[in-house]
C-alpha cells in the first residue's frame, strides 16, 4: 500500500469526523500544555470531593471517618482544609457531601493510576501525579467519547455540513471546553456524555424495541442520578420522545404496554444502580438518606434566570454565546427533528430554571454557567436545526461561528491566566480586559 493512501484511510471520512479530530487534537493539546496534574490540581474542591471515595475505600480504609484521606489530600493542596466535602452525622460518622456517581467514572484510571504508582515506586497515596493524571485524560476521553456519540445523532437529522458546523460550537465554542481540559474531572463532562448516550439509546430503543437499548436506557439513567441527582430531568427524554400532539399519546401508552417487561426490567435496573448512593449512606452513616449539600438549597420561587442568563459575574449566553443559536433553534426543531422536539422544548427551559434555582446561582468557581453543560446535548439538536435555516448565507455563518469559536479560545484562557475572575466579573471588568493578555 503506498503512504498516500495509508493515510487517507486514517483520516475521517466525514466532515463530523474532522471536527471531532480537531477538537480532540486542541483539547489534548490544551490539557497537556496546561498540566494541572503537576501542581496536583487536578483532584480538587469539588474534583477532589468526588475522588474521595477511592482512596478512602481502597488505600486509607477510613471510610465514615474519613480522617486520613482529608490529610493526604490537604498535604498536597494546604488551601483546602482537612474537613472540607465532610459531613458530620448526629452519630459522629462522617461522610462525603458529594454524591458517588464520578467516583465510579474515575474507578479504571485510579486502578491503571495505583498500579503504576505501585509498579514504579510513585508515591500510592491517590494523589500523586499519577492518579492526577490518568483520571484528567480519562475525563477528557468521556468528553470526546459523548462528542463523537452526538455527532452520530445529529447526522441522523441533519445533513454531515450541518452536523458537523452545531459540533464545532458545542466542542470549540462553549465552555464544554474548559471542562474538558482545565478541569476536566469536574461532573460537568461525564453528564454531557451520558446524556448524548441517552439520546442515542432512546431513538434505538423506540426504532428497534430491543433490549439491549432499554437495559442501556436504565443504566445510563441511574448513573446519571449518581453522578448529579438533579439531573434525573433528563429521565423526560424517553417519556417525551416521539410525542407531536394529543393523538400520539395513546400510540406511546401502547407500545409501553407491548414492551412491558422490557420497561418493567430497566427500571428496576435504574433503581439498583440509583440505590448504591442509598447503600453506601446506610453502610457508612446508617442513614439511607443524607443531606448532603446542608446550608445549600434550591429556591423555587426566586430563581436568578436573569443573572443566570446575562451577568457578566458567570452568565451563561455572555460566555457561550453561540448557544443563543440553539434556543432560537428550537423554534424550527419540530419541522427538522420531530422525535426530539417536545423533550427539547419542555426539558430545556425547565432545566435552565432548576439550574438558576439554585441559592448560589453561579456555583462557585469556573469558566461561565457550568451546570447547563449537561443541556448541551438536547441543545445541539436546536442548534443544527439554526444553522439548516442560514446555510444559504453559508459564508456570514462561518464568519460569524469563527469569529465567535475565537472569543471562546480567548476567554478561556483568560480564565485560566486569571484575566477574567470566576466570581467577581462585572461589565466594565469586562470591557477593560477583552481580548487582553498578560
Amino acid at each position: 500500500m503506498r503512504p498516500l493512501q495509508f493515510l487517507q484511510r486514517l483520516l475521517p471520512a466525514t466532515h463530523i469526523g474532522y471536527v471531532w479530530l480537531c477538537t480532540a487534537l486542541i483539547s489534548l493539546t490544551i490539557i497537556c500544555e496546561a498540566s494541572r496534574w503537576k501542581n496536583y490540581s487536578v483532584l480538587v474542591w469539588d474534583m477532589g470531593g468526588y475522588y474521595m471515595y477511592l482512596p478512602s475505600a481502597f488505600i486509607n480504609h477510613d471510610l465514615g471517618d474519613g480522617s486520613y484521606v482529608t490529610n493526604v489530600r490537604y498535604s498536597y493542596h494546604k488551601d483546602e482544609g482537612p474537613v472540607y466535602g465532610l459531613v458530620e452525622l448526629d452519630n459522629g460518622r462522617k461522610v462525603f457531601k458529594y454524591p458517588i456517581g464520578m467516583a465510579l467514572f474515575y474507578a479504571p484510571y485510579f486502578t491503571a493510576a495505583h498500579a503504576y504508582a505501585l509498579a514504579t515506586g510513585e508515591s500510592a497515596d491517590g494523589f500523586s501525579v499519577s492518579y492526577q493524571q490518568f483520571v484528567a485524560l480519562g475525563c477528557l476521553a468521556y468528553v470526546l467519547i459523548g462528542l463523537w456519540i452526538l455527532g452520530l445523532e445529529l447526522r441522523q437529522y441533519f445533513s454531515d455540513s450541518t452536523a458537523a458546523l452545531a459540533m464545532l460550537v458545542v466542542g470549540l465554542g462553549t465552555n464544554l471546553l474548559y471542562y474538558a481540559t482545565f478541569e476536566t474531572a469536574m461532573a460537568h463532562g461525564t453528564l454531557f456524555m451520558l446524556n448524548a448516550l441517552l439520546l442515542r439509546l432512546t431513538r434505538q430503543w423506540y426504532q428497534s424495541g430491543r433490549w439491549k437499548y432499554i437495559l442501556g436506557l436504565g443504566l445510563t439513567l441511574g448513573l446519571i442520578g449518581l453522578v448529579r441527582p438533579s439531573e434525573l430531568l433528563m429521565a423526560g427524554v424517553p417519556v417525551l420522545w416521539g410525542i407531536s400532539g394529543w393523538k400520539s399519546v395513546p400510540q406511546r401508552f401502547l407500545y409501553w404496554q407491548k414492551h412491558l417487561g422490557q420497561v418493567v426490567v430497566a427500571v428496576l435496573l435504574f433503581g439498583a444502580v440509583s440505590s448504591i448512593q442509598l447503600l453506601f449512606w446506610k453502610t457508612v452513616g446508617d442513614k439511607w438518606v443524607i443531606n448532603f449539600y446542608p446550608g445549600e438549597h434550591f429556591d423555587f420561587l426566586h430563581p436568578h434566570l436573569v443573572e443566570g442568563l446575562f451577568s457578566f459575574k458567570k452568565g451563561w449566553l455572555i460566555y457561550s454565546p453561540l448557544m443563543a443559536f440553539a434556543l432560537l433553534g428550537l423554534f424550527f426543531l419540530r419541522r427538522d427533528a420531530p422525535d426530539v422536539w417536545l423533550p427539547a422544548l419542555i426539558l430545556i427551559p425547565l432545566g435552565v430554571y432548576i439550574i438558576f434555582s439554585w441559592e448560589q446561582w453561579w456555583y462557585g468557581g469556573g469558566f461561565g454557567a457550568r451546570p447547563v453543560i449537561g443541556l448541551y446535548p438536547l441543545l445541539s439538536l436546536g442548534l443544527a436545526s439554526f444553522w439548516q435555516r442560514i446555510i444559504r448565507v453559508k459564508a456570514a455563518a462561518l464568519v460569524l461561528v469563527s469569529c465567535l469559536v475565537l472569543l471562546n479560545l480567548v476567554q478561556i484562557r483568560q480564565y485560566s491566566l486569571g484575566i477574567l475572575d470566576c466570581c467577581d466579573m462585572t461589565r466594565e471588568k469586562y470591557k477593560q480586559h477583552f481580548f487582553e493578555f498578560r
